[in-house]
């Protein structure tokens, strides 16, 4: 079926337009007449007037399509032959608005199947929605809860969709995320790591890899843990305040999420890894809070990377023993706090460990620190990492915990469906990866929702 529209087919419809741009100029100018309107008045006006023209013109386009002459017969799916019965109307929600089309209409014999074979070519899908305006409420939705993005999108659009219809299509998408994930897992994760994904967005300089989990509440099952993994890189600059310093900051981030267990998130977040170049990167650097399940997935996945702790827990640490040896918030416990920071800093941790070892007989928050210190103090060359200019923080990975996962799954009251919070999650991790776009072109058309029953 030749679904070209024809030279006098596209005349037609110009002529058409311009009619109906000439009609609608006239009628807000006669509305104007005699009336001193404001500019959010005339805004209005003429926004609704462009949604009604272009509504009117997408109609027309998708009705080009329709062909001048039907075929009177297609094969069917089935092996029969479905034969044409008459041009059937569907109409569908588009971002400018419900969009009626007469196409043919074929029903098989054999199988009592019809359908309209325009509709997959064109992408109509009769009874719902299209996949632009798909698109619209899944970002929509994957920033805002879903009464108030159907609020937003009304607002923008002046297109009007339920709450509900909002939360489909932002869950069918990141639906559609979870799905190439497993895919890319199970293609790389075999023995000999054959089938690696493409790297699709190299990282250029020292390749730095970040863990931590944030609760979600889960319906049913309370207080789950939320998976979240970055992949970076840094630039170092001079610091704004004191020059002499640099400033290691964090360039072109990407996450992986996941509602899971470790095991399978840490082969996940490789998998992300290996999109951004992990096998080509000359220095990677695994940046934790001290938590064990951490550096056991840095050793599995990562066994060549320098692993970091966190400058800022190891600080916590050193304030919280000076504070129990001295007191809260005494000028002695500032003045000990600061000297271990110093030690910590110039890569002293003997040192630190050594002069709160006298305290530990009746100070458990000094025995903790002593633990942590001792766990990880081959993590903690401080002075070493940042002679190489490398990142000492998991600013990344605690920023991406809140403005990642937290703004959007931990709002007042927020509860989720296991499935809902994967999937809504998900999708924020493409859209704060700088992946919006291919992951929307990934989207298959939409369909019916439902099937008539064959006869």
């Amino acid at each position: 079926m030749n679904y070209t529209p024809s030279v006098s087919a596209i005349e037609g419809l110009s002529e058409q337009m311009a009619r109906q741009m000439q009609g609608v100029t006239q009628q807000l100018g006669a509305a104007m007449s005699g009336e001193q309107g404001t500019l959010v008045a005339l805004e209005q006006a003429v926004l609704h007037a462009v949604k009604t023209l272009g509504n009117l013109l997408l109609a027309g386009l998708c009705s080009l399509y329709v062909p001048k002459y039907v075929e009177p017969s297609r094969p069917c799916a089935c092996g029969g032959v479905a034969t044409y019965q008459r041009l059937r109307e569907g109409t569908t929600q588009t971002v400018l608005g419900a969009v009626k089309l007469k196409r043919p209409y074929y029903l098989c014999a054999d199988c009592h199947q019809g359908g309209c074979p325009l509709d997959p070519t064109l992408g109509f899908c009769a009874g719902g929605s299209s996949a632009g305006l798909q698109a619209v409420m899944a970002l929509v939705g994957v920033e805002f809860p879903f009464e108030a993005a159907a609020e937003v999108l009304q607002k923008l659009t002046l297109v009007e969709v339920s709450p509900n219809s909002c939360r489909k299509a932002t869950e069918a998408l990141g639906q559609v995320v979870a799905a190439e994930e497993a895919a890319a897992v199970a293609a790389a994760w075999d023995a000999k790591h054959t089938t690696l994904p493409a790297v699709s967005e190299a990282i250029v300089g020292d390749f730095y890899i970040s863990m931590d989990g944030v609760t979600v509440h889960i319906e049913g099952e309370g207080w789950k843990n939320q998976w979240l993994g970055a992949v970076y890189t840094t630039q170092a600059t001079a610091g704004v305040q004191r020059p002499e310093y640099l400033e290691v900051r964090t360039r072109q981030p990407s996450f992986y999420t996941d509602l899971t267990d470790i095991e399978t998130f840490g082969r996940h977040l490789w998998v992300e890894a290996e999109r951004r170049g992990l096998a080509q990167a000359k220095q990677v650097i695994v940046i934790g809070d001290g938590a064990q399940w951490i550096w056991k997935q840095a050793e599995q996945h990562f066994p060549a990377a320098t692993q970091i702790l966190d400058w800022y827990h190891a600080s916590t640490y050193a304030w919280k023993a000076a504070n129990a040896i001295y007191g809260e918030g005494t000028d002695l416990a500032k003045h000990c706090a600061k000297q271990q920071l110093d030690l910590l800093w110039t890569g002293q941790v003997q040192t630190v460990l050594k002069r709160l070892q006298p305290y530990t007989d009746h100070k458990p928050a000094v025995r903790d620190t002593l633990t942590y210190f001792r766990n990880n103090q081959h993590r903690m060359r401080y002075d070493h990492y940042r002679t190489q200019g490398w990142q000492i923080g998991s600013g990344t990975i605690e920023s991406g915990c809140k403005h990642v996962i937290a703004a959007r799954l931990k709002q007042a009251g927020m509860r989720w469906s296991r499935n809902g919070a994967r999937w809504v999650a998900k999708l924020r991790t493409r859209l704060k990866s700088r992946r919006w776009p291919q992951t929307i072109a990934a989207a298959p058309n939409p369909t019916r929702s439902y099937h008539r029953k064959a006869a």
